[in-house]
């Protein structure tokens, strides 16, 4: 993308998206970047969604920076060889403000389904839950932070705001834990589930972990595939759950059997790479006599 100048991108109209994040910690360089990259990606995907004409390369220009506050706007390019040219040629007469407009009642519409406890939005892919999780991380990392998307335009001299979207550290926790269990629910989805099996663990661990994060356990599921596979929970409950078995458990937790329900996350070739347990439902101690899942 060629490179131009701030006053050069915003034009004689100065439509924008500008991004506010109000800290009362210092942001880490990650967190700080994350956030412009789950806006700036949500964007181009929504562009290439309502408007499938044109294509949309969007900067992120830093405004602002002063102790306790962050601004910075988002321009877009729009269309296919010069730049600036493509942009009074096609945005003008799509109406820029607009387009900014619709983005953050979109996107604030989409996001903020994930403050309520069990909140889904229709229609978003893992890529989409990827690029949320980013515009949470910045903000859920403060003890007392905001962050504010503002579509706006130049008008008379006056910035004048069209749309507003913003969300505060709880929000934002929240929001990280509900896109986390619906990004699980979607592997699992896509995946194959397996009702009952037996696990036999060849490097356990009684430490929690994070849902749906691969860790250091591995285990075999003979019936499934013959090799040690990376062990995830699709929940809380139940890695609660296998952990607290696997600390009752009296006999050698190597030569234990435990019969779980299973989602199996497979490569594009239908290999398995994973086992995601959803469901614990008993320990076999030692080498059982009678096959459970016969019952």
């Amino acid at each position: 993308m060629t490179r131009v100048l701030y006053n050069e991108a915003m034009g004689e109209d100065g439509a924008h998206i500008r991004l506010k994040l109000d800290n009362s910690q210092p942001i880490a360089l990650s967190d700080f970047v994350s956030q412009f990259v789950g806006v700036g990606s949500q964007f181009e995907k929504f562009v290439a969604r309502e408007y499938p004409e044109l294509k949309s390369d969007s900067e992120f220009f830093v405004k602002e920076v002063r102790a306790g506050c962050i601004e910075a706007d988002l321009v877009t390019f729009v269309g296919g060889g010069t730049l600036l040219a493509a942009v009074s040629a096609v945005i003008d007469v799509m109406e820029k403000v607009q387009i900014f407009t619709d983005f953050v009642e979109d996107f604030g519409g989409r996001f903020s389904k994930y403050f309520k406890r069990g909140g889904r939005a229709e229609g978003v892919s893992k890529g989409d839950l990827a690029d949320f999780l980013r515009v949470t991380e910045a903000i859920a990392s403060d003890p007392n932070g905001t962050a504010r998307l503002e579509a706006a335009a130049f008008e008379d001299g006056e910035r004048n705001v069209r749309a507003v979207f913003q969300f505060s550290t709880d929000e934002a926790r929240r929001a990280a834990e509900e896109i986390a269990d619906h990004r699980r629910e979607l592997e699992a989805s896509s995946g194959e589930n397996q009702e009952r099996a037996l696990l036999r663990f060849v490097r356990p661990s009684v430490e929690a972990g994070k849902p749906g994060k691969k860790g250091g356990e591995r285990g075999v599921i003979d019936s499934i595939a013959p090799r040690a596979m990376p062990i995830l929970y699709a929940s809380d409950l139940a890695e609660q759950r296998m952990r607290h078995e696997k600390i009752q458990l009296e006999g050698n937790i190597f030569r234990a059997l435990f019969d779980v329900s299973v989602n199996v996350e497979t490569s594009a070739t239908g290999k398995p790479l994973a086992y995601r347990v959803t469901e614990v439902h008993a320990v076999i101690d030692g080498d059982p006599g009678d096959d459970l899942l016969d019952n």
